[in-house]
């Protein structure tokens, strides 16, 4: 997911200690530290997302969320009586 144009910058502020461990884990890799951090940021990032926009389920499960979803649809007075309203960001 990487951008070809590199417009943007992010400045923080680290102990020394964490720059030399940042420092260190990028020469390993041998990436310069800002490679390293972008990276490890991505991934990091990625990870989270992932973990508020997907949900995973056993089989079991997965198939009758599947049926679930391919049933029709009931029929909820309470939405019938509702959906005929204006909304109360129209009024």
């Amino acid at each position: 997911m990487g951008s070809s144009s590199k417009s943007e910058r992010l400045a923080i502020r680290i102990a020394a200690a964490d720059k030399a461990r940042l420092a260190r884990a990028a020469a390993l890799q041998r990436r310069s530290i800002s490679e390293f951090v972008l990276a490890s940021s991505r991934e990091a990032a990625e990870h989270v997302l992932d973990e508020h926009t997907r949900f995973r389920l056993p089989p079991a499960k997965h198939r009758s969320f599947l049926a679930a979803l391919d049933a029709p649809a009931r029929d909820i007075a309470a939405l019938t009586r509702l959906f005929p309203r204006r909304s109360v960001l129209e009024r």
